[in-house]
């Protein structure tokens, strides 16, 4: 019998035990382990509250100092350690949760040959100004990338960027995110766009440009729009145009087939992001396409997979993060309704036949 642990930030265990989640997109092929041939077990961070504020600081401060996830006091303990210690293969489902247990897993590796596999988003988006602390900041990654077995990067841009900073290593793979299409798809699927009027923003991340978005909120007062975010509320955008609804993944506070009818009634999906090699806005583009709102999103770098997705075919991207373009773009999509239909035909089919988390469950499985 394999024993499997996966190791997240937050959100799932609780779910997962009590099986009351329901799209499957973050659980990272957790679910396609659950049989009587496995053990899984899960290992979550400890909420703030339960660490003592000494330590909690000193991460901070490590955190800050290097720019990387160093959040070692919220995931040590001798319960998490035996865990980790007799497990067969672990599943680090971010760089958050790489560097955290990092030296839990330098400790392992020495006496025991377990497989290790790590996920990675936004690993080298980060800038340091001073050459002391970047030789440290580089260190750290080169020694995560070394103690791993495989590291899956979900955009083909950061990729490239790891083989030229790791040219000896042969792990480092593209693993696309994949969505739970089934879940996504809408109860009623129609393409009649004329009756759907909202144009929806959804995520919390900083890569997304919210400064951006609230100039094209106000620029287009004739629009409805519904933000999902954490870091707006009604007093900083009280605008007669907006509706706000207070959501992060993780917390419960909105669950997924409220967001799934979100989607589903609404004509566009916008994703205005910041330059930067990440692979953001990729869950909710690949949802939104899936539900059949076609994607209005910005062209950076990091955008994980050009050879899959054409302009005006699958998705809408916008080159110029101007204000005057963005609303220019938005009101040529959004009364284009021939357009939109088409894009929204192509781009289901696009998802379900590669980004699907069947596809992501057995490529996981075969690799680890």
């Amino acid at each position: 019998m394999d024993d499997i642990t996966y190791v997240f930030i937050k959100g799932r265990k609780e779910n997962f035990q009590k099986n009351i989640y329901q799209a499957k997109d973050f659980y990272y092929g957790c679910s396609s382990f659950d049989d009587e041939n496995i053990n899984l077990r899960i290992i979550e961070f400890y909420n703030p509250k339960e660490v003592k504020k000494i330590f909690l600081k000193l991460d901070h401060y490590l955190s800050r100092l290097f720019s990387l996830p160093l959040y070692f006091s919220r995931t040590f303990s001798f319960e998490n350690f035996k865990i980790l210690k007799n497990s067969s293969k672990i599943v680090l489902v971010s760089e958050s949760a790489g560097f955290s247990v990092l030296p839990m897993i330098l400790i392992i590796k020495v006496f025991k040959k377990t497989k290790v596999s790590l996920f990675v988003m936004g690993l080298y988006s980060k800038n340091l100004n001073y050459n002391n602390l970047k030789l440290i900041h580089n260190f750290l990654i080169k020694l995560l990338i070394s103690r791993v077995d495989n590291v899956f990067f979900l955009g083909k841009a950061e990729l490239e960027i790891a083989k030229k900073k790791h040219k000896k290593i042969d792990k480092l793979y593209y693993f696309p995110f994949c969505i739970d299409t089934e879940f996504w798809e809408c109860e009623n699927y129609k393409l009649n766009f004329k009756e759907k009027k909202d144009i929806v923003f959804v995520g919390n991340d900083g890569n997304r440009d919210f400064e951006l978005l609230k100039n094209i909120v106000k620029a287009m007062p004739d629009y409805s729009f519904q933000i999902i975010t954490k870091h707006f509320d009604s007093e900083n955008l009280n605008l007669n145009n907006v509706k706000i609804i207070s959501g992060e993944w993780g917390n419960n506070s909105l669950k997924d087939s409220e967001l799934r009818k979100i989607y589903c009634n609404s004509r566009l999906t916008i994703i205005p992001l910041k330059e930067s090699t990440q692979p953001s806005g990729q869950s909710v583009a690949l949802q939104s396409i899936s539900t059949g709102t076609p994607v209005l999103i910005s062209k950076t770098k990091g955008f994980w997979d050009y050879d899959a997705f054409e302009d005006r075919k699958h998705i809408l991207f916008v080159e110029d993060n101007k204000t005057s373009v963005w609303v220019e773009r938005i009101k040529n999509a959004y009364n284009d309704l021939e357009m939109l239909e088409k894009i929204s035909s192509e781009s289901r089919e696009k998802i379900k036949d590669n980004f699907d988390i069947a596809h992501f469950n057995y490529l996981l499985k075969s690799l680890i």
